[in-house]
C-alpha cells in the first residue's frame, strides 16, 4: 500500500495499533502515527483527514446551537458535502409518505480548511431557505442529475433568445405570485430585487462575463457586495443558469450595522430649533418647505416614534379631535396605500406628554413636499442631513423605544405602540441601547426604587420610636398610680 501513488492514497483505510482511522478520536489527531518511518508521508495525509474531521465535527457543533439543521459532511477523503432533511426530488418519496427526504448533497467543496468554511455557509443559506419555504432543487445543488438539463431560455437552436432586461421581467411576474402588490410590495421589489438587478446590463444575455463585471464593482466586505450576491444567486437560480460557482467566488459576509448614536431628550429638544433653520437658498430646495412644518415633523417623529413615511398616515381629525385627551396618536393606512401600521390600532400615546404642548403638536403643519411617498420619506431624511443633525430619523424612534424602557413601559406594550413584534422589538431595537443608557435605565428602576423603600422604612422606624416612647412614658404614670394608692407591692 505504502508504495501506492500519494495523490491517489485513501486515508480513510489506515489503520494504527489495530485500530480504523474511521474509529479514531479526531480531537486527538496530532497522536496519531505512522505505522514505519518510511511512511511518513501517508501518515501526514492520514493526520490532515482526522483533523479536518475534527473540524468538521466544531463546524457541527457550532450549527447545532444556531439551530441550522443542516450539517456538514466529509463525503470521501479529499471533499466535503452537505446533509440535512430536504423536500423530496422528482420522482421520491419520504418515509411513510413524507414530502421529505434526507439528503447528502455533494457540492465539490475541498477536504480542507477552507472548504470548511464554504461549506458552513452554504449550510446557513440552505437552512434559510428552507425556513423561508424558498428552497428549490437547482442544477448546482443536482449535481450529476442535472446533466440532461436544459435551460428554459435557450431556444431550439441553443442560443439565448432572451436578454436580461426580458429575464427580470419575467423574474418579476414570479414574484408577485407570492406578494401582494401594495405600497410594502412594490417597496420590496424596487430595494430588495430591482436595485440589485439593475447593475446587469440590461440589453445582454444573461452569461459569467455579466455576472463577474457587476460584483467586480462593489468593493469586498459591504454590504452592496453582500446584498448584490445573495440577489445574483436568487436570479441565477431562477432562470436555470449556473452562475452560483462565480458568484460564491465574490461572496462576501453580512457586514455587522454601524453602531448608532441614541440622542437624550435633551439633545432631541435642542435639535427641535436647530431643524426649522433656514437654509442659504443655493443649499437645497427644501426652503420651500417652511421651517415650522419641519418641526411639526419631528416633533412627532420624537413624541410617537414613529417611521419617516408614517408621517403622512396620521388621521389628523381624530388627533387634533376634542376629545382625544389623551393626545392618542392614531394611523390610517389608507392614505398612503398600505403602511406598516395594522398592528397599532388600539393609538399611540405620548411618553413625555408634555412634549405635545412643547413642540405645539395639536398645531398641525405637516410638511407639503410632493412626490411619492418614499420620495417624500427620503426629504425627511435629507433635511436633517442638510441641516446637521448629529442623527437621523430613525435614531428618534430608537430613542423613543429606550423611553419607554426607562420609564418601565412593559415590552409588549412598548413593541404594540411602534407596530411590530415583541421579537424585533427586542432583536432591533435594544442593541441600540448603550452603556450610558443601560445605566440610567438600572438607577431609575433599580436605585430609585429602593431609596424609596430605604425612606419608607426609616420613616417607618421613627414612627415605631415615638409609639415606644409614648408607650413607656405612660407605663411611668401607671406605675405612679399604684404608688399613690398604696400599690407599689403589686409591681414586685
Amino acid at each position: 500500500m505504502y508504495n501506492a501513488d500519494i495523490s491517489t492514497y485513501d486515508s480513510r483505510k489506515a489503520e494504527w495499533e489495530g485500530i480504523s482511522i474511521e474509529k479514531w478520536e479526531p480531537a486527538k489527531w496530532k497522536q496519531w502515527k505512522a505505522k514505519n518511518p518510511a511512511a511518513d508521508n501517508f501518515a501526514k495525509i492520514e493526520r490532515e483527514y482526522l483533523r479536518i474531521k475534527y473540524a468538521i465535527q466544531v463546524a457541527n457543533s457550532a450549527l447545532s446551537l444556531e439551530r441550522v439543521k443542516v450539517k456538514v459532511k466529509l463525503t470521501s477523503a479529499k471533499s466535503i458535502g452537505l446533509q440535512g432533511t430536504f423536500p423530496c426530488k422528482v420522482g421520491d418519496v419520504g418515509k411513510n409518505g413524507s414530502t421529505n427526504k434526507q439528503y447528502t448533497i455533494s457540492l465539490g467543496f475541498a477536504g480542507n480548511d477552507l472548504g470548511v468554511k464554504a461549506a458552513v455557509a452554504k449550510a446557513r443559506e440552505l437552512d434559510l431557505l428552507l425556513i423561508t419555504n424558498q428552497f428549490q432543487w437547482t442544477s448546482e445543488l443536482l449535481g450529476k442529475q442535472s446533466q440532461n438539463y436544459q435551460n428554459k431560455f435557450l431556444s431550439e437552436d441553443n442560443k439565448p433568445d432572451k436578454l436580461i432586461g426580458e429575464l427580470i421581467q419575467k423574474y418579476e411576474q414570479e414574484f408577485w405570485k407570492t406578494h401582494v402588490r401594495n405600497r410594502q410590495g412594490l417597496r420590496t421589489w424596487d430595494t430588495h430585487y430591482l436595485r440589485h438587478l439593475k447593475k446587469l446590463p440590461q440589453d445582454m444575455p444573461l452569461s459569467l462575463d455579466v455576472l463577474e463585471d457587476a460584483l467586480e464593482k462593489t468593493k469586498p466586505n459591504t454590504s452592496s457586495r453582500f446584498f448584490l450576491s445573495w440577489q445574483l444567486k436568487k436570479f441565477c437560480d431562477f432562470c436555470d443558469f449556473d452562475g452560483v460557482k462565480i458568484v460564491n467566488s465574490y461572496a462576501t459576509p453580512k457586514p455587522n450595522p454601524a453602531i448608532r448614536t441614541i440622542p437624550l431628550d435633551e439633545e432631541i429638544i435642542e435639535g427641535f430649533n436647530l431643524i426649522g433653520c433656514p437654509l442659504s437658498p443655493f443649499a437645497s430646495k427644501d426652503n420651500i418647505t417652511f421651517p415650522e412644518q419641519w418641526q411639526w415633523a419631528y416633533g412627532m417623529l420624537a413624541t410617537y416614534g414613529l417611521r419617516p413615511h408614517e408621517l403622512f398616515a396620521v388621521d389628523l381629525d381624530a388627533f387634533t379631535g376634542s376629545e382625544n385627551t389623551f393626545h392618542l396618536l392614531r394611523l390610517n393606512p389608507s392614505l398612503t396605500e398600505g403602511t406598516k401600521t395594522g398592528e397599532r390600532i388600539c393609538g399611540v400615546p405620548p411618553i413625555h406628554p408634555h412634549w405635545v404642548e412643547l413642540f405645539d403638536l395639536k398645531n398641525v403643519k405637516p410638511p407639503v413636499t410632493g412626490g411619492t411617498l418614499s420620495n417624500q420619506a427620503a426629504k425627511v431624511h435629507i433635511r436633517f442631513r442638510n441641516v446637521n443633525l448629529d442623527f437621523r430619523p430613525y435614531d428618534l424612534r430608537h430613542a423613543f423605544a429606550i423611553r419607554g424602557h426607562r420609564l418601565q413601559v412593559p415590552i409588549k406594550t412598548m413593541a404594540d405602540y411602534m407596530g411590530h413584534s415583541v421579537q424585533e422589538h427586542t432583536k432591533t431595537y435594544q442593541r441600540w441601547m448603550s452603556e450610558d443608557a443601560n445605566l440610567e435605565i438600572y438607577k431609575e428602576v433599580v436605585i430609585n426604587r429602593m431609596g424609596g423603600s430605604r425612606g419608607a422604612m426609616k420613616e417607618k422606624i421613627r414612627e415605631l420610636e415615638a409609639d415606644i416612647l409614648a408607650l413607656k412614658g405612660e407605663n411611668d404614670v401607671l406605675k405612679g398610680i399604684l404608688h399613690q394608692h398604696g400599690l407599689g407591692e403589686f409591681l414586685e
